[in-house]
């Protein structure tokens, strides 16, 4: 599982192309939740992979809070 830095790094990613700050995310939220369109979903993958310096398959497509945590994690392990 992600360490804590992991995972408030990605949500702090989120939140910018979400466009909600405040959002409290858990790794059960969903983009749909958070209002994020599949393009916005590949935006948060460019900015994590920035981030991160880690490359995400491009046919990568998380659904979830902790499927970002976890495709971020899985690279940063290799």
């Amino acid at each position: 599982m992600a360490d804590k830095n992991t995972f408030e790094r990605v949500c702090d990613i989120i939140r910018d192309n979400a466009g909600t700050d405040d959002a409290e995310l858990t790794r059960e939220t969903t983009m749909a939740d958070l209002g994020l369109d599949s393009l916005a979903v590949v935006e948060v993958v460019v900015a994590c992979e920035d981030e991160f310096d880690i490359a995400i398959e491009q046919d990568a497509n998380p659904a979830t809070v902790g499927e970002f945590v976890d495709l971020v994690e899985a690279q940063l392990e290799k």
